[in-house]
């Protein structure tokens, strides 16, 4: 099936929510809210369960929650939205690696559908941290590092069952604004609930990586493998593995990590070719961008199809568009 499409991707600073974010919250703001609703808003926890919840298990974003409610003028099923908290059920792909030999660097793949991606990298200081990531769910994040070099990002985990919890991308801004290191980040994501299975890679500026396996009804599964695909374990049969041909990247990046004729250089460009990139955009699992953190630069480098690139570092943060054909 063919697909063509032009996809915007924003490069946007902002110490503390104001008139940008408000501005890229009422443009997506009424997709959020079918999102919200397409399953009966009934179905979402009412305010007060939102509230207890965030309290009970991250109490600093407790404020700015609280200020994006007031800054937007809410009602009560906007600022459940806002939570994030027991969200409808949503799908992504991803492959995401760290390269550790000389400079630790993680990359990753995101992939999805073009209509439903933000398209935003931010930076921002929302707390007494600067962060650097590419957003989801309004104030979330799918992947991104802090100045303290602590890198993250997310890979869908496989599994379609869902419980109660946070939208990953909301507990990953919580890990981003207030951890500086790997084991701070892993407690984190091992106390705070997710709603959906979700591999989480993460790597800080003393080289440490881990990631985490994280599963409705099981235990977080803390494991030191400096990669993620799309499954859990070491072979878990699940419909979307097999479509999202899982197994078969993870092979790939296994061989590139370990051959030694490879360079950081060749790793990273690995994640431009098949099998690590796709082109399924119609079916919602197209590689929408390639991301590269160096914590050790506190810099970053997307990618986009046709050599497309922005460079991106807490010393130097530009402001501007791209705009991508796929």
């Amino acid at each position: 099936m063919s697909y063509y499409s032009q996809k915007r991707f924003h490069a946007v600073e902002e110490k503390y929510p104001a008139d940008k974010w408000l501005a890229h919250y009422a443009a997506a703001l009424p997709g959020y809210r079918r999102w919200f609703a397409s399953e009966g808003e009934l179905k979402r926890p009412d305010l007060a369960a939102c509230q207890a919840a965030m309290q009970t298990h991250m109490p600093e974003l407790v404020p700015l929650w609280e200020h994006l409610i007031e800054i937007t003028q809410a009602d009560d099923n906007d600022a459940r939205l806002l939570s994030f908290y027991c969200p409808a059920p949503y799908l992504a792909g991803c492959s995401q690696a760290v390269w550790s030999r000389y400079t630790p660097t993680l990359v990753r793949n995101y992939d999805y559908s073009p209509e439903l991606c933000e398209g935003r990298i931010m930076k921002t200081r929302w707390h007494e941290t600067q962060v650097i990531a590419s957003t989801d769910c309004l104030w979330g994040v799918l992947d991104g590092m802090n100045e303290h070099g602590l890198s993250v990002s997310l890979s869908f985990g496989g599994k379609g069952i869902v419980t109660e919890g946070f939208s990953i991308p909301i507990i990953l801004r919580y890990v981003l604004e207030f951890c500086t290191t790997v084991d701070e980040a892993v407690m984190v994501l091992c106390r705070v609930p997710a709603h959906m299975a979700y591999n989480i890679t993460v790597l800080d500026a003393y080289g440490q990586v881990r990631t985490v396996e994280l599963s409705p009804f099981s235990s977080p599964n803390i494991t030191y493998k400096p990669f993620a695909v799309n499954h859990q374990g070491d072979f878990a049969l699940t419909n979307y593995a097999l479509f999202s041909r899982s197994y078969e990247r993870q092979q790939f990046i296994i061989s590139k990590l370990h051959d030694p004729l490879s360079s950081i250089e060749s790793f990273v460009n690995a994640f431009e070719y098949s099998p690590l990139f796709t082109s399924n955009y119609a079916q919602n699992f197209g590689t929408l961008y390639t991301a590269i953190y160096n914590p050790q630069l506190r810099a970053m480098e997307y990618r986009w199809p046709n050599r497309v690139r922005m460079y991106q570092s807490f010393a130097f943060f530009e402001e501007h568009d791209v705009w991508i054909d796929l």
